[in-house]
């Protein structure tokens, strides 16, 4: 069950090799079975027909001495057989059924009542074309005045012809190595290197370059392919034209959602805003309610993105209805939470803290819904938080919010902030929080709102060390003069 697993997790080139080799590898072997097998056959027949010669020469030399006389007869078959036996064909015998007598070569020790008899047996298989796997190949020769019988070793001619074929081998072998390595280089070149391009174009696609392209691929499948892909990466790029140009649409709205810069005797505020993406879900606002009163909004919409920043925009719609009906920061919450829990989908949450300045009554008035209590800064004192709060918005339609007050001092400074500050992330997965944010704005006791907004960009880059901003951030300084 693994194997056809592994197979699949193996690449095209792998697989195309292996599968190659593998045919190239049978065709061989089977190619050095056969021929084998045919190369032995072909050696037993050629030694018979070598050996049946030697049997009738042998006959014409023995009638040519006379054959009445055995004694002569027997010496030639032990002189030719001993200087065969030197020579040429070490288990080469002779012998004779020769007037009536049977006469076997004595030079080499292997005469004998059972080889003359294997001999006689083996050239009468031949004779009625039933040739049997014996230990010996006989070649023979019959006349008037007897027959003669000549035989080989078996072995000797199956080494003989396993010599010859370890030499055929090793061409093969050097010759199949060659074409294994063209068939390789081949397959390289027409299958693994255009499949690279591919693969390759495909993993630049995916990364976000959508201008790789293939070109100049090796068959018309392949080019085929490679053109789709084309195709494909060609229109990524247009829709991701199109997105980039309305989500720059989309920043801009977000940008003239941004409050104007305000002019308030009594007061200085700045801001900063960050989004993480094209568009944020964090919302800030400054309202003027009357000659003296200011509403301070900063709200933070779970996630962000374009959904996010879709609620945010409803965020500051709310808010600026229920400021004209009342300027409780408590009330204006309920109201925005009613409507907020009518439109935005179910689970989507916010958070917004809301202050109002009062500067006849000399107060700040404020309420939370759930988000970062604010930081106040009084003169030469501590800094301090604004630790009234409530529930988040969206979660239940009828919540009820409270609200608080504190007395206004000169030179107090507010700073509301969102989670992308207090949460911003170093390096070293540490964490800027709320610690941080109190030591910068100690550290700016007698910055102007604008130059402790830029202490705190200062510092949060700084702190981040090129890590980008997983998360809105937002930050609002006021300043009571």
């Amino acid at each position: 069950m693994k194997s056809p697993k592994i197979w699949r997790q193996l690449p095209l080139s792998r697989q195309l090799l292996i599968a190659v080799n593998s045919v190239l590898l049978v065709v061989v072997t089977l190619f050095v079975v056969i021929d084998h097998r045919l190369r032995i056959v072909r050696h037993v027949d050629q030694a018979r027909v070598a050996l049946s010669e030697e049997a009738k020469t042998l006959y014409e030399a023995a009638v040519a001495l006379d054959g009445s006389e055995t004694r002569a007869v027997q010496k030639l078959v032990d002189d030719v057989c001993a200087r065969m036996n030197t020579m040429d064909s070490p288990g080469h015998h002779i012998a004779l059924q020769w007037q009536g007598e049977l006469l076997q070569a004595n030079s080499h020790g292997r005469a004998s009542p059972e080889m003359i008899d294997a001999m006689i047996a083996s050239a009468k298989d031949v004779a009625m074309r039933q040739p049997m796997k014996q230990s010996i190949v006989v070649g023979s020769f019959a006349g008037p005045a007897g027959a003669v019988y000549v035989s080989e070793k078996r072995s000797n001619l199956i080494s003989s012809a396993r010599e010859e074929l370890l030499r055929q081998l090793s061409a093969v072998v050097i010759a199949g190595a060659v074409a294994t390595a063209v068939v390789n280089l081949m397959l390289y070149l027409v299958v693994t290197k255009p499949m690279r391009k591919l693969v390759a174009s495909l993993k630049s696609v995916g990364e976000g370059n959508l201008d790789s392209r293939t070109q100049n691929l090796s068959c018309r499948e392949l080019r085929y392919l490679g053109d789709q892909i084309n195709v494909m990466a060609e229109r990524l790029e247009s829709s991701d034209r199109d997105r980039r140009l309305h989500m720059a649409k989309a920043r801009e709205i977000q940008q003239n959602l941004r409050p104007d810069v305000i002019q308030i005797p009594q007061l200085r505020i700045d801001s900063s805003f960050e989004p993480a993406d094209d568009v944020g879900g964090d919302y800030y606002d400054v309202i003027a309610l009357n000659d003296s009163q200011v509403l301070i909004c900063l709200a933070d919409v779970a996630g962000h993105g374009v959904p996010a920043a879709m609620a945010a925009t409803l965020l500051k719609a709310f808010v600026c209805e229920a400021a004209k009906v009342t300027i409780e920061p408590s009330e204006i919450l309920c109201r925005v939470n009613r409507q907020y829990c009518e439109y935005v989908v179910s689970g989507h949450f916010a958070t917004m803290v809301l202050v109002r300045i009062d500067l006849v009554e000399r107060r700040v008035v404020y309420a939370n819904a759930g988000h970062e209590w604010p930081f106040v800064h009084r003169g030469g004192l501590p800094v301090e938080r604004l630790e009234a709060g409530d529930l988040l918005l969206g979660v239940e339609v009828d919540t009820e919010y409270e609200q608080a007050a504190i007395p206004i001092r000169p030179g107090m400074k507010i700073v509301l902030v969102s989670d992308g500050v207090t949460e911003a992330f170093n390096p070293s997965e540490e964490q800027f929080g709320t610690q941080r944010v109190e030591q910068v704005i100690a550290s700016g006791m007698n910055d102007h709102a604008n130059e402790l907004t830029k202490r705190f960009e200062d510092s949060l880059n700084d702190f981040r060390s090129g890590r980008a901003a997983f998360d809105d951030t937002t930050l609002l300084v006021v300043e009571i003069l």
